[in-house]
């Protein structure tokens, strides 16, 4: 059977949305994560989070990996109709790194964007960013697409948690907010997003409507917890992907 063959059903299509990325020196792997890719006038672009492709943690600029070392490779696992494809790719080119940052905040922000073009022909699958009719609330159901503790064997897994902060509001200062979820190592740069079934309802221009169809709302990239003894995560709001497209 091949890998992605589905016997006696379908998959939810959002379980292959994110691709599964790891970071390596030369050939020592020193980490693995998640990313997925918006599309742009030039191409594909890879978004993930700054701390996956720089080794770093954001805060403390200290290194991540057991090894002491920053990656200078990473490569990620494309999911077609038949075969995975990987592809790698360094991470710096004429001296300077491959990535972009966030257009205001920089590396404060632990969001960043590759444009891979050689690979228009082959990413089947983007996240489009859109504006969404529902307002995100406290306490509102959200889910986690990613690939915990290196899982790439099929397809992505689902975390389930709660938006714990005022999503309107912007966790210390920055575009970001803080979930309820028992995420863990690999996750890293997974999609967030809020899945509304047929029948929810929601509050919308003050009224109370009942959804006709399955509808998902995009809400923005994880990037871990806030500390190890703790469910509480951190997500960098959609806003920080929409200057990527």
């Amino acid at each position: 059977m091949q890998e992605n063959e589905v016997i006696g059903g379908k998959i939810h299509p959002l379980s292959v949305t994110t691709v599964f990325i790891e970071m390596l020196f030369n050939e020592t792997l020193l980490a693995s994560g998640t990313a997925f890719f918006v599309s742009s006038s030039k191409g594909p672009v890879l978004m993930t989070n700054w701390h996956n492709l720089t080794g770093r943690n954001p805060e403390t600029n200290e290194c991540l990996s057991k090894h002491c070392a920053v990656p200078n490779l990473a490569r990620v696992k494309l999911l077609g109709p038949h075969q995975p494809l990987w592809f790698k790719f360094d991470l710096e080119r004429d001296g300077r790194p491959v990535w972009v940052e966030h257009s205001i905040y920089g590396a404060k922000v632990d969001v960043v964007g590759v444009l891979l073009s050689e690979l228009k022909d082959y990413v089947m699958h983007y996240v489009g960013i859109d504006e969404g009719w529902c307002k995100l609330d406290v306490a509102d159901r959200i889910h986690i697409v990613g690939y915990p503790f290196g899982m790439h064997d099929n397809f992505a897994i689902w975390a389930t948690g709660f938006v714990a902060s005022e999503p309107e509001t912007n966790y210390r200062n920055l575009p970001a907010f803080l979930v309820d979820c028992r995420a863990r190592k690999g996750q890293s740069g997974s999609l967030v997003l809020s899945l509304i079934k047929p029948g929810d309802a929601k509050l919308h221009n003050g009224k109370l409507w009942a959804a006709q169809k399955e509808m998902v709302h995009y809400l923005g990239i994880y990037s871990g917890r806030i500390n190890n003894d703790s469910d509480l995560g951190i997500v960098w709001k959609k806003g920080c992907i929409e200057g990527y497209c």
